[in-house]
């Protein structure tokens, strides 16, 4: 009886030795590994990839012999190795890196498919470590879709309020239209307004100026002779009316300005005119006769005379008609 069991037992022994020293099932040895490893582990993320989705592959597997130096845990690898470009037609690699926890060692790449099909890197040596990778598949994004055609248009997103805004842009556009074609068709009329308006604002200024003038005499006349006030009251009335009709009037003697004042109203002076230019006159007369035959106002007279003058700027004042 004992000979049969040791014998059992040897031929059990003869059955086995041979089986260890196989791999064992689901392991892959690498041909450029000194010592024996465990299957490489290979993820492809996300499940389903498509045509220019950017997705990440993982090559995991464990290898005794040091492929890193000791103290290295992370390596940048080259996205210009021959095994990367040579699928340059199907993806680009994006970045590569390593990894190692221990004697566990993960290759990671990042990319982007560009053609459906399957892409399969040609292997690389890592080390003394043979880099196989699985081939991969590039989806479709049709096929992921299950769409059968195109899509038929949609319309414009509209934003909450475009339509007031392009209604209100539309209304400005049109107004700026209508007013370029307006001043284009009275490009005389328009040069006329501004011409006007820019004359009025002289004269208006012009105004304020003698005016200003005539209260500061007010001010200052006692301590003026007769004659050195009726010079100043003149010398402003003049200057006023040479600004105001664009024509000196200061070398102008005061038996002419009547003629002078016909000649800028157009040869003929109607009841209104005559009756401001004679009030003028009147104001011309009475101080050539003080200054030059140096006679003296009577009492109360030079402020009749600045009230006057006052009077005859204000009425011709500040307006562009004709006086």
């Amino acid at each position: 009886m004992k000979r049969i069991v040791s014998a059992a037992f040897s031929a059990v022994l003869l059955v086995l030795v041979p089986c260890a020293a196989f791999s064992l099932p689901g392991e892959k040895t690498k041909g450029m590994s000194s010592s024996a490893s465990s299957a490489p582990v290979q993820i492809f993320m996300p499940e389903t990839v498509c045509v220019g989705d950017k997705a990440e592959l993982r090559y995991i597997f464990h290898s005794e012999l040091p492929l890193m130096e000791e103290d290295e845990l992370h390596r940048e690898l080259s996205v210009e190795l021959p095994s990367f470009t040579a699928q340059s037609d199907r993806c680009i690699v994006l970045s590569a890196s390593v990894d190692r926890f221990g004697h566990e060692y993960t290759i990671s790449l990042m990319l982007i498919g560009w053609r459906v099909g399957s892409i399969d890197f040609a292997p690389f040596v890592l080390g003394n470590y043979l880099v196989d990778f699985e081939p991969i598949e590039i989806a479709s994004a049709v096929e992921k879709n299950g769409a059968q055609g195109f899509r038929p248009p949609s319309p414009p997103l509209v934003v909450p309020g475009t339509t007031m805004v392009l209604g209100i842009l539309a209304v400005v556009l049109f107004v700026c239209f209508a007013l370029v074609v307006f001043a284009l068709f009275h490009v005389p009329a328009i040069a006329d307004f501004f011409t006007r308006t820019h004359a009025e604002r002289v004269m208006r200024r012009n105004m304020r100026a003698a005016l200003k003038k005539l209260r500061q005499l007010e001010i200052r006349q006692s301590g003026m002779t007769d004659q050195q006030f009726c010079a100043s009251l003149q010398h402003i009335l003049r200057g006023y009316l040479g600004k105001r009709f664009y024509r000196s009037f200061a070398s102008v003697e005061s038996g002419a300005v009547y003629e002078t004042f016909v000649e800028l109203c157009g040869g003929d002076l109607d009841d209104a005119q005559d009756a401001m230019v004679q009030q003028i006159l009147g104001i011309l007369n009475r101080t050539d006769y003080i200054r030059y035959a140096h006679e003296m106002l009577k009492d109360g007279e030079r402020q009749q005379l600045i009230v006057q003058t006052s009077k005859v700027i204000s009425e011709a004042g500040g307006s562009y008609a004709e006086l």
